[in-house]
């Protein structure tokens, strides 16, 4: 999840430097600056070697903002999915909101991406073998350490069983045993550009290229305003579709007030009235006597 450092980073009167000052203050904690980071295959991959322990892991393919539409319910957008050359596809998410139920999300965004993986007819071995990798700010699962891989045990006899789906978990409070995860985890927190590291050379290269170069502070003003661009037009449809809704609750009560001064001025008997509003507006009953209640008297 995003955090406020993705506030438009200026207008095209802001000079470079200024511009420059604003893409500094992002770190990896922010899903738009992990998201073009780790679109460089070269530093996904550092960061999934190091988060999964499999040094020798080669990415073949990485897409970032990537998109599972369902037509029926409710889609996803994956921060980061890439594919190694054995065919292993890996999911990683930057939520560092609190109020997210993420094992929940890492349960839904599983099931999307099996749907998406498999094509019809085809049988369940072709799923291919899924890592889900979220990082968090909190330790949710409480566990007191900066990572967590889950596996799937058979109660009571501790043998563990494997379905494909493999779950890691780190967050950003506190330390790990392993120096190259906790380097990693501790970096995120705070993006240095001027980072010197030979664990993840890559992250640092790309976050430099970012925060400091030209071009790249450009192409992340250029992120940003789209950003603000497309929460602009949502705000505008969502308070449209509001004032629609508004007009029609307030048509629909001008009505209901002149029906029941039409029948009172006629002397139809509220009983009636009660009945033909139920019918004609498809109240309920409550509802009904409600309205009688405000315009009855």
């Amino acid at each position: 999840m995003g955090t406020d450092q993705e506030s438009y980073c200026g207008n095209r009167m802001d000079s470079y430097e200024e511009r420059r000052n604003k893409v500094r203050r992002f770190q990896l904690t922010s899903d738009i600056f992990f998201c073009k980071v780790l679109e460089d295959k070269e530093a996904c991959q550092e960061v999934i070697r190091i988060l999964l322990g499999h040094p020798s892991l080669v990415v073949k393919d990485v897409k970032t903002q990537y998109s599972i539409r369902n037509i029926e319910n409710r889609s996803v957008v994956l921060d980061v999915l890439a594919e190694d050359t054995d065919g292993r596809m890996v999911n990683i998410e930057m939520q560092v909101s609190e109020d997210e139920d993420h094992q929940r999300r890492a349960r839904y965004y599983q099931a999307s991406m099996d749907m998406s993986f498999l094509e019809k007819g085809c049988p369940y071995e072709e799923l291919p073998e899924l890592y889900l990798i979220f990082i968090t700010e909190k330790d949710f699962l409480n566990q007191k350490t900066g990572i967590s891989y889950i596996d799937r045990v058979v109660r009571g006899q501790g043998t563990v069983t494997d379905n494909g789906v493999h779950e890691v978990y780190a967050n950003l409070t506190y330390g790990c045993e392993d120096e190259k995860i906790d380097e990693l985890l501790r970096y995120m927190k705070k993006s240095d550009s001027d980072y010197q590291t030979e664990v993840f050379p890559n992250v640092v290269r790309k976050v430099r290229y970012l925060k400091e170069q030209k071009e790249g502070v450009e192409i992340m003003c250029k992120i940003l305003e789209e950003e603000r661009e497309q929460g602009i037009r949502i705000g505008v449809k969502q308070g449209m579709e509001q004032g629609i809704t508004l007009g029609i609750e307030q048509g629909m009560e001008k009505g209901i007030r002149a029906f029941i001064c039409d029948n009172r001025e006629e002397n139809i008997p509220r009983e009636r009235v009660q009945e033909k509003l139920q019918k004609r507006f498809e109240l309920s009953e409550e509802e009904a006597k409600k309205w009688l209640r405000k315009y009855w008297g």
